[in-house]
Order: structure tokens, then sequence, then C-alpha cells
């Protein structure tokens, strides 16, 4: 079902009367921020992306890529530009979805959920991905944007999640073993960086 279906059905709006900014707007409002302090003292909020998050979510992705091989995308930047990612911001439903982790009113980690939910045979399983800046790594903000996708993954009526990671990856796949994540194959050839190949695995849990 769609996020406008949903919501025209919870709060009884006529289809004549809704506009998809009251849409977005009522689903803003039901997600929570959380708040934690981590390992260094600072204080990190998790909280659903925003349209207003565009600009500095392209500039942590792309310094992200900048600092890891680990990514999809690496110094040459990622393939998107503001009125994209607003794009993407405002076609947010319960089964695809982003997250944004926040210390000092700066973008330094995001987490996506991502269903196709146009095909009914898939629309029940969500890939995840994950994207953390150098600078967080270690004190704890990828576990508890993975807790928090996850939890609302499972709202959204996902029964399962996948994601993938590069073999040699094994600080992250170690977390992901925490989550329950399985090895469930491998993406032989998945990357091609400097001229050398990398295999993924394929990982997945059910939610």
């Amino acid at each position: 079902m769609s996020l406008s279906g949903n919501y025209l059905r919870k709060y009884k709006l006529s289809p004549c009367c809704f506009s998809m900014d009251l849409i977005y707007t009522v689903y803003l409002e039901e997600w929570i921020m959380k708040e934690y302090i981590l390992k260094n003292g600072k204080k990190l909020v998790i909280r659903l992306a925003e349209e207003k998050d565009a600009e500095g979510l392209l500039v942590h992705i792309n310094h992200a890529g900048r600092e890891t091989d680990f990514l999809g995308f690496g110094k040459e930047g990622y393939d998107k530009d503001i009125e994209d990612e607003k794009k993407y911001i405002k076609s947010f439903t319960p089964k695809n979805f982003m997250l944004v982790a926040v210390i000092d009113d700066e973008i330094i980690a995001s987490c996506s959920i991502g269903a196709r939910e146009e095909r009914i045979r898939l629309k029940h399983m969500g890939n995840l991905g994950i994207c953390v800046q150098k600078k967080a790594w270690g004190i704890g903000v990828g576990k508890y944007l993975m807790e928090y996708a996850l939890e609302k993954a499972k709202e959204g009526g996902l029964t399962k999640v996948n994601l993938d990671v590069r073999i040699d990856n094994e600080k992250a796949i170690h977390l992901y073993e925490k989550f329950g994540f399985e090895k469930e194959g491998t993406i032989k050839k998945c990357l091609f960086i400097d001229g050398v190949y990398y295999d993924n695995y394929i990982m997945g849990r059910e939610v």
C-alpha cells in the first residue's frame, strides 16, 4: 500500500483535499527522534531524514566515499544532486526510508531501507545500506542506527532484510552478525576498484 493510501485511511482524508506535502508532514510527525550519549560523551541524535537534510546528506555521503573503499562509490562521488535527494526523501514510505545520525548539527552517518513495494512477490523484503564517516567509527553510531532501522522496518511491515558487504570488511560483518544477519551467498566480482575485483557477501535476517 502506498504512503498516501495508508494515511488517507488512517486520518480519514478525502482524496480531493490532500496533498503529498500534508501526507509527508503527518508521516514525519509519527517518527520519534532518538537521542543517545556515545562512548566519547557526545550526544547522538537519530531521526528520519527530512528535505532540509538533502545538501548535508550529499556532503556526508561524498565525504564517506573519500574515506573508504568499502562503499559502492568512492572519490568520484555520489551520482545524485540536491534535487534528486529531495525527491528521494519526499518518496519515503514505511518500507522505504533513510535515517540520519547527527552530532553537533552535522550528519555523520545514515542508514536506509529500501523495498520493491510495486512487486507483490518482493514487497515483504527490504535492502539495508549504512554509511558511517570514519570519525564516527567504533563509538556506537552504527549499532544505534541498525537498531532503529530494523525496528522501523518491522513496524513498516517488512519480514526480511538483506544487505551486501565486501568479504574483507570484517568489522562491518561482525556488526551485522551481532544483529542476527547470516551469510546467504557471495556476489563474485561485485566491486571493481583501481583495477581489482572484490567479492561481496549477501547477508540477511528476518525481522
